[in-house]
């Protein structure tokens, strides 16, 4: 297989999805500060997605900035799980873009509601698969210790999948996604995968089971962890690559 992927600053003017990833515990960019958490902005033929939004929320912004993303253009915002890691940030990026819809899962405490309302947002409650913009989808609710869940794009060569954390398991958000979408392999599988806490004999059965799921290509970010990082590299080779901060991913 062909791994046909740009690592670019910019998007070409061919450019199907441009993935720019925001907040990460490593940075891309010498001016893109590192830290705990995860955010995406995705842009799938002229729609743009917010998933995730990081932890602090002022470093969110400031990150967002430097990725050269003006919050007025974010169409629609999906927070994967409900971890202060990754929803933090969308608080201070609604009110600056209150036409934007942002999608919770149903499962997410009440608090995460009562946050929400204090900035006058009120999150669409999402259970099931649904379609975010024509085209990128959400698995909904994939349960796990907390449920989550994730996005399916449908690019012209195969989905690109985004994961948050991966709680329920890597596996079962992959096994999700070509569930519903009807596919039987992901042609990039992008974000944490939550492997950070796990030895290399936990690590290996995962990476051999997301092979046989025939993962085309693998970008772990987040929560993935070091050891697994170095795993992935060794088994995916040049269909592996590195996230971080200001890392820009785009697909012809």
């Amino acid at each position: 297989m062909v791994l046909v992927l740009a690592f670019v600053s910019f998007a070409a003017p061919a450019t199907e999805l441009e993935i720019r990833v925001i907040y990460d515990n490593t940075s891309a960019r010498a001016d893109m500060t590192e830290h705990w958490g995860y955010a995406a902005v995705v842009t799938f033929r002229g729609r743009r997605v917010l998933f995730d939004s990081g932890t602090r929320p002022p470093l969110f912004m400031e990150n967002l900035k430097k990725a050269g993303v003006d919050p007025a253009t974010i169409e629609s915002a999906v927070i994967s799980h409900d971890h202060a890691d990754h929803r933090s940030g969308i608080h201070l990026l609604y009110p600056q873009n209150r036409s934007m819809t942002v999608y919770y899962l149903d499962k997410f405490v009440p608090q995460a509601f009562a946050d929400a309302e204090a900035v006058h947002m009120k999150p669409l409650r999402v259970t099931g698969p649904r379609e975010i913009v024509p085209g990128v989808f959400t698995t909904g609710i994939v349960e796990g210790q907390p449920p989550e869940q994730s996005l399916a794009i449908e690019t012209s060569k195969g989905i690109v999948m985004l994961t948050g954390c991966s709680h329920p398991g890597v596996i079962r958000m992959v096994e999700a996604v070509e569930r519903q979408r009807g596919k039987d392999r992901i042609r990039l599988l992008l974000g944490g995968f939550h492997l950070f806490q796990m030895d290399a004999d936990q690590v290996a059965p995962i990476i051999s089971r997301l092979q046989l799921l025939r993962v085309g290509s693998v970008i772990p970010a987040h929560c993935s962890g070091d050891l697994a990082k170095q795993m992935f590299q060794k088994a995916f080779g040049k269909d592996y690559d590195t996230a971080g901060a200001g890392k820009v991913i785009t697909l012809d």
